[in-house]
């Protein structure tokens, strides 16, 4: 014996039936859209291995061959005279027709001098820079606490300039006590040899206030330019930090050491970099194979390591600072990596 009368249930059962009915109307014909993303990302990189680079002797400079010299006609029996009939004196003053024709054929075909070296073009690098890159990093102090997060942007343009952006910010609970951004920008060309730079420049902020300096590579007169009204003289290929970290990808990463000039924005440095074996290595986007960068530096100097992806074409996927005693002050590992040659 049913508790709630016939009428009752009725109604109640219809109101159910109603709420679903409506419920379901809702969900499926009302379209729901994602928030768009803020900024369009970039596709994602799509890593393969590549052996690792091997010594490649230097091309051997193209020595032209010389031009074969052209083939002399034989040469015409001379006509016995007798004494009888003496020769005329103007005859034995005039040039023979294979004299002429030898003089002709000289002065047609010039001989190319046997030392003459035509320098081969250079090369290509063997890991060319994608036109369009992001690299997202996490800043660690020491080597386990997080303290904040690093982004690094390319862009190669079709008329071959660069642009590369760092912006360095704390996060989290390190942000909201102590705030830091730092953005440092380099611009200039990109050739068949690598970057050339043409400005560097750096803007910090802190507690403390803002801080701007900036730095303009003046190739035509061998000079770099300081904000600060210094000027030293521009030894070549030389690089400011930004770009340094990806001109090491342009060079030949097989040799045991290379030198650099590097600045800062403040000064001119002369960089000493011993490069090791490829090592395994951690990092956000799992055990990668690296190759290091390692600065030579005295005992009681700061030092600097660099590590570049052997299957993320040579990108740079780690970065660590010593202190004077060897202990590692901070360290920036790669999270992400996102790239695209269109």
């Amino acid at each position: 014996m049913s508790l709630i009368p016939s009428s009752s249930l009725a109604r109640i059962s219809f109101a159910i039936a109603l709420s679903l009915a409506l419920h379901g109307l809702l969900i499926f014909s009302v379209p729901i859209e994602p928030p768009a993303p803020i900024e369009p990302p970039l596709p994602p990189l799509l890593a393969k291995l590549e052996p690792l680079p091997t010594r490649v002797a230097a091309p051997k400079p193209v020595r032209p061959k010389p031009r074969p010299k052209p083939a002399r006609p034989a040469p015409v029996a001379a006509t016995p005279v007798t004494p009888s009939e003496p020769p005329a004196a103007d005859a034995a003053a005039e040039p023979s027709s294979t004299e002429l024709a030898d003089a002709g054929n000289a002065a047609a075909v010039p001989e190319l001098p046997a030392e003459t070296v035509v320098a081969a073009p250079p090369a290509p690098p063997a890991h060319p820079l994608p036109k369009h890159a992001q690299l997202k990093f996490t800043v660690y102090k020491g080597t386990s606490f997080i303290i904040g997060e690093a982004v690094h942007r390319l862009e190669v343009s079709d008329d071959q300039h660069y642009v590369l952006s760092v912006n360095v910010n704390t996060t989290g609970l390190v942000g909201l006590f102590k705030k830091f951004n730092l953005t440092q920008t380099s611009t200039g060309r990109y050739h068949a040899i690598g970057l050339q730079p043409e400005k560097f420049s750096e803007a910090k902020m802190t507690s403390s206030g803002k801080e701007v300096i900036q730095a303009d590579f003046a190739w035509a007169t061998e000079t770099l330019n300081f904000s600060s009204g210094i000027s030293v003289p521009l030894p070549s290929q030389s690089q400011d930090f930004v770009s340094f970290l990806y001109q090491l990808s342009q060079l030949d990463v097989t040799q045991d050491a290379l030198t650099m000039s590097i600045s800062n924005g403040k000064k001119l440095e002369r960089y000493q970099l011993e490069i090791g074996e490829p090592q395994e290595i951690n990092s956000g986007l799992g055990t990668i194979m690296a190759i290091p960068f390692r600065k030579i530096h005295a005992p009681h100097e700061e030092g600097l390591e660099v590590w570049l992806g052997v299957a993320y074409r040579l990108l740079p996927v780690k970065i660590s600072q010593l202190d004077r005693d060897g202990t590692v002050l901070g360290e920036m590992v790669v999270s992400e990596i996102r790239l695209s040659d269109e």
